[in-house]
């Protein structure tokens, strides 16, 4: 079956040039809406959270990780699996020894639900509560 006769969000049968079943097709502008704010979000968040992320010194992780019962090693190592044709990725020796630069052309949807699966995997929620919190990680931490 071919992509145009199903429904884009439940898969179910359409008529030809139909994208949507009778009750997605009524919420798609709010569908659309939602994704603007996230991303919107996302774009701003993003790059904030990761200067932040690196601001932080590893004996302060392991200060937060230390009040946890099975001590985590933080902060942790997402496993993001993407996969992608051949044709969209590059691999460059880095200028670092032992490094590697990797570049994947990748479509928005695959890449944030591969980003989505590996934090969750990593258990950043139990880390974000940690962080939160944290009180006197002062100079010592």
């Amino acid at each position: 079956m071919y992509r145009d006769d199903t429904c884009a969000v439940c898969g179910d049968s359409l008529p030809p040039d139909h994208f949507y079943c009778r009750q997605h097709a009524a919420t798609v502008d709010e569908r659309l809406h939602e994704i603007g704010e996230l991303l919107g979000r996302a774009l701003e968040d993003l790059p904030r959270l990761a200067t932040l992320l690196g601001e932080v010194a590893q004996e302060t992780w392991d200060y937060l990780a230390e009040g946890e019962a099975d001590a985590p090693e933080w902060p942790p190592v997402p496993p993001v699996e993407l996969r992608a044709h051949a044709d969209e990725v590059d691999v460059d020796v880095d200028t670092e020894p032992g490094r590697v630069r990797l570049s994947v052309m990748a479509g928005l949807p695959p890449l944030l639900a591969a980003l989505a699966a590996g934090l969750d995997a990593a258990d950043v929620g139990r880390l974000a509560r940690a962080c939160s919190a944290a009180q006197g990680t002062n100079a010592t931490h």
